[in-house]
């Protein structure tokens, strides 16, 4: 079964029903029947929470992100990814992070998201949100 990650800014897009949060609903609504496997990166679940603190409460974030957890899988940080991430090259340290966390969860067919230039140094497929929805 295919196996892919997703950036935050794809969840941040549907949480706040942004451009883009129909294609978002698409993907989640693939993984959720188990068309693929989907996950996001631990560090995203900070950046998801703190980027939605002006549009929702304490409660309501908790909310959104323990739905969310029950249809993406966990792609985990540790020391390694850390590590990985601070000497990548990458400009951008949170997608060096996500890309890392990717690589060391053995996540190779893509990384969804609509910030293609931001994973330009990426050795994984790099797949727009909207591709899901076709």
């Amino acid at each position: 079964m295919k196996h892919y990650l997703v950036d935050t800014n794809v969840i941040i897009d549907l949480l706040l029903n942004r451009e883009g949060a129909d294609a978002a609903a698409a993907l989640l609504d693939g993984a959720e029947k188990g068309e693929f496997k989907l996950s996001l990166c631990a560090l995203s679940y900070t950046n998801i929470y703190y980027s939605l603190r002006k549009y929702l409460s304490h409660e309501e974030r908790i909310n959104c992100l323990t739905q969310i957890g029950e249809v993406l899988l966990l792609s985990p940080v540790d020391g390694n990814v850390i590590t990985a991430a601070l000497h990548s090259g990458w400009s951008d340290f949170e997608d060096a992070v996500q890309y890392c966390s990717a690589v060391y969860a053995g996540i190779s067919d893509g990384i969804v998201t609509r910030n293609e230039k931001d994973f330009v140094l990426s050795k994984i497929p790099i797949i727009q949100p909207s591709e899901f929805v076709k």
